[in-house]
């Protein structure tokens, strides 16, 4: 029954919907199809992400009224402790949404493994009737002619570009995003922010390029979202440093 799941609900609409977009709409470019692929997925969880994007804001609040608490409470610390416990039970901040997020994506991510684990054009026997098979799959993705490169070989391992760059972004985007609760960090979201980038690499490393395109994309689009959502996160944070100001 599960493998029948996988296969029928998972596997093969993926597969389909990748070859679909890759006949259409990218002339014959297998990794745009999977930008796309990528960014439509991103779409559909859009309502998760914007979840996730306001507990962001609420995690900036949060350390701001903690910053006041224990200024506040300096010479009373067990008073302080009690009032920080109130103050988080009060944001009420669930990690549910960006770990939907995440999760879907990654079980995207074990789904175009398979896709891609011994060629591509073996699978293309579970292709619906109504999704022509392509008469070959240009696997190079980003060739520059002018520089002799031929870009980067979707199925191949070992690639340290993408990676790195991922790794990169990876550190800074947890570094910010920590740095809006730096009053509440532990030892363990210090080690968090050095370990995972470096984990993602090795794991990225070691698997075909094309799951490093995947993960690109969504982290550019993450990106994206915060940046549209970035000067109402600032109006509302100013808002709240005044309120803070006044009690």
């Amino acid at each position: 029954m599960i493998e029948l799941i996988w296969h029928d609900f998972l596997y093969q609409p993926l597969l389909n919907l990748l070859i679909l977009i890759y006949n259409n709409y990218t002339n014959f470019n297998l990794g745009l199809a999977v930008i796309y692929l990528t960014i439509l997925l991103r779409l559909v969880l859009l309502p998760f992400t914007f979840v996730s994007e306001r507990d962001k804001l609420r995690w900036e609040r949060l350390n701001e009224e903690i910053k006041k608490i224990k200024d506040d409470y300096k010479k009373d610390p067990v008073l302080m402790k009690e009032i920080i416990r109130e103050t988080l039970k009060k944001y009420r901040i669930r990690p549910w949404a960006k770990t939907v997020v995440l999760g879907v994506q990654l079980l995207v991510l074990i789904v175009l493994y398979q896709v891609f684990l011994g060629g591509l054009t073996s699978k293309f026997d579970a292709l619906y009737p109504w999704i022509i098979v392509p008469d070959f799959v240009n696997l190079n993705f980003l060739p520059i002619k002018q520089l002799n490169f031929n870009g980067f070989h979707l199925a191949t391992t070992k690639d340290l570009i993408l990676p790195t760059l991922i790794g990169i972004i990876l550190y800074f985007e947890i570094y910010f995003s920590q740095k809006a609760r730096s009053e509440i960090l532990t030892r363990s979201d210090m080690a968090y922010r050095l370990f995972f980038p470096l984990f993602s690499f090795f794991v990225l490393y070691y698997l075909p390029t094309v799951k490093s395109v995947f993960i690109l994309t969504s982290i550019f689009f993450s990106i994206i979202i915060s940046l549209i959502a970035w000067p109402l996160r600032m109006a509302m944070l100013k808002a709240n440093k005044k309120s803070l100001a006044k009690t």
